[in-house]
């Protein structure tokens, strides 16, 4: 048991000193044995492992005029990858990221709306091995895959649970992809993926305590509490989209009675356009508001009241630092922000609203893969 304890610590130190170099780089070994207050010669040891096994490198910064330039730490970006997809109704992401987080490359492919199971793992397979050959990888650095999908997810198991948008349920998604590409697997929703992204490399890298919003086809949500994302009992937490709002509403997919995606999602906003006009698609409403024509100019303030009550909602229950919106809406309609944002002063009580700062996610298409890629490297990084 002493033993196994030991062997624990050490590897919670390699772990440690990793994450430091990583977020703090260029950084010394005094600097090192100061944060972590550990010794300097236990510094030495674990960054000699660490340069032996190829994930640390020395760097030398410009020499000063008096002493000893000092020797820096930095991690080798090459030294492992990570394979990141985003798996969507009509869309197929996918990303290589290197041992920084950085995206080496990105491609985006259709995925037809009738696509079997079958067929989709055999594409997200085709897709992952051209990439890895397209940029001249060693599959051996290779640690594995992570992907982010719309619907309940069981995270621990890999199953995905049900996932209304591509129309699968109590799927072994990780196991499968993991039988058909030799690689490791791990899967989650897209937002719980996402905020690692926005956490790691975005809007609030200096936060512990977030929430991310996604306004598409739907509306949801990812939370992060203390550093760590908060899924609930069975990694639901974040559906805002079935949260009631009006209790004599529109009857909901879900088999409820005025749900929040009934007046916030897509299908909604379309169905409200074609009682004026006939509408096929979600981007001749959005053309109708930049031109803006009063019946879509009408929709949308209703759509912008409903978010920010959702915001105020979130930010009463949570009081986070940052609430980040994102979504096919926000990126469409960038200036519709503003109006969300007046409108949360409005609804959010003034206590909570004076330290929340309201921001919008700059990963675009992007963040999904980066963060189910990163989230990869987290778990599956074996020191």
């Amino acid at each position: 048991m002493e033993k196994q304890d030991q062997l624990l610590m050490k590897k919670q130190n390699r772990l440690l000193v990793l994450e430091l170099i990583r977020t703090m780089s260029p950084i010394s070994r005094i600097q090192l044995s100061k944060v972590t207050k550990m010794s300097p010669t236990s510094i030495t040891r674990i960054v000699q492992e660490l340069q032996e096994e190829g994930f640390v490198r020395e760097s030398l910064i410009e020499s000063t005029s008096i002493g000893r330039r000092p020797t820096l730490l930095e991690l080798c970006p090459d030294v492992l990858y990570t394979i990141g997809v985003e798996l969507d109704r009509r869309i197929v992401r996918v990303g290589l990221v290197d041992f920084l987080g950085e995206l080496v490359d990105f491609k985006i492919f259709q995925r037809k709306s009738q696509e079997s199971y079958r067929e989709t793992l055999n594409n997200i397979h085709e897709k992952t091995l051209q990439i890895i050959n397209e940029n001249h990888i060693e599959l051996k650095k290779v640690i594995g895959l992570g992907v982010g999908l719309p619907g309940s997810i069981d995270y621990e198991k890999g199953i995905v649970k049900i996932s209304e948008q591509l129309q699968w349920g109590n799927i072994p998604l990780a196991d499968d992809l993991k039988e058909l590409t030799t690689h490791n697997v791990i899967i989650d929703n897209e937002l719980k993926m996402k905020i690692i992204a926005e956490n790691t490399i975005g809007q609030s890298i200096d936060s512990d305590n977030c929430i991310l919003l996604g306004i598409g086809s739907g509306i949801g949500a990812a939370i992060l509490l203390h550093g760590e994302v908060h899924r609930g009992t069975s990694n639901n937490a974040g559906e805002i989209g079935h949260t009631v709002i009006d209790p004599n509403g529109l009857i909901c997919h879900c088999g409820k009675v005025g749900c929040l995606s009934t007046y916030i999602s897509e299908s909604a906003i379309i169905a409200d356009a074609n009682k004026v006009k006939p509408i096929h698609s979600i981007e001749e409403v959005y053309d109708a508001y930049r031109s803006k024509e009063t019946w879509a100019c009408n929709i949308m303030d209703r759509v912008t009241t409903y978010i920010a009550l959702a915001v105020s909602n979130m930010a009463c229950l949570y009081e986070p630092e940052y609430i980040i919106l994102s979504g096919h809406l926000i990126d469409e309609l960038p200036g519709i922000g503003k109006f969300i944002e007046e409108k949360c002063d409005r609804y959010i009580w003034q206590s909570i609203r004076q330290n929340l700062k309201i921001v919008y996610s700059k990963l675009g298409s992007e963040g999904v893969v980066r963060g189910a890629a990163i989230q990869a490297q987290k778990v599956l990084l074996d020191l």
